[in-house]
């Protein structure tokens, strides 16, 4: 489905004032950005699809193992995955702009800031990527009627109690038991998994499950935790 520019301006407008902002702006302009994408479905909905199966850890530290290079996926969706998680870990705080800006933006043979070296390989690749798949010219399709399925408000709500009870449960642990994963990084997806809920989204339920369970390595709880979620996933339109 195509969407007119302007049902995601404001993504774009917010990833144009990072790009033509100033480095001590920073942390505002990632902030509005990311609420930016909370706000604009068709964004978020994007993204939420280009998150499937993406490895963070791996892909962070392949974009940062040579100094004074940040070497983004080129591939479109996980280079738009790829940002996505790295604003979310600057904006908590999990990898540092300052350190990242000197150790691989800031070796620029034009002798550009570092700041804009990366809005360059990040903000401007992410905002045109999505800008492309989201309104790229093309013939508009004829308006279809759609369906969208009827909810049971109780197994609903009880599905939002399991998951939120699943990242406590995560938030006390040191560890996940067998996961290639973090803790910080089981979280996240966890997290993705409620912001789906909260705006029913509810195409994205079950792939967002499933992949929390497969990630959730040995601990025998988490594997039962999720199976229950994922059981009662059948029952959500009784």
């Amino acid at each position: 489905m195509k969407y007119s520019q302007a049902e995601i301006q404001p993504f774009l407008d917010a990833c144009d004032a990072m790009i033509n902002s100033k480095f001590i702006l920073v942390d505002k302009r990632i902030g509005d950005v990311l609420k930016s994408i909370a706000t604009t479905k068709p964004v978020y909905n994007t993204i939420a699809e280009a998150m499937i199966n993406f490895n963070w850890s791996a892909e962070f530290k392949r974009s940062t193992n040579k100094t004074g290079e940040l070497v983004v996926p080129e591939e479109g969706l996980k280079l738009i995955a790829f940002v996505f998680c790295l604003l979310k870990n600057i904006d908590a705080g999990k990898v540092n702009i300052n350190d990242l800006l000197v150790k691989h933006c800031s070796n620029d043979e034009d002798k550009r800031s570092s700041y804009v070296v990366f809005c360059e390989k990040t903000i401007k690749p992410f905002k045109q990527i999505l800008l492309n798949k989201l309104c790229q010219v093309a013939e508009q399709p004829k308006e279809q009627v759609v369906i969208k399925p009827t909810i049971n408000i109780k197994v609903h709500e009880r599905l939002e109690f399991l998951v939120k009870d699943v990242k406590m449960y995560v938030m006390g642990l040191k560890k996940i038991k067998g996961s290639i994963l973090s803790k910080t990084e089981y979280i996240e997806l966890v997290d993705m998994l409620l912001l789906a809920l909260k705006n029913k989204d509810y195409q994205y339920y079950d792939v967002f499950a499933r992949q929390i369970l497969k990630m959730s390595g040995k601990d025998g709880e988490l594997i039962n935790r999720l199976s229950a979620i994922i059981e009662l996933l059948a029952h959500l339109g009784d």
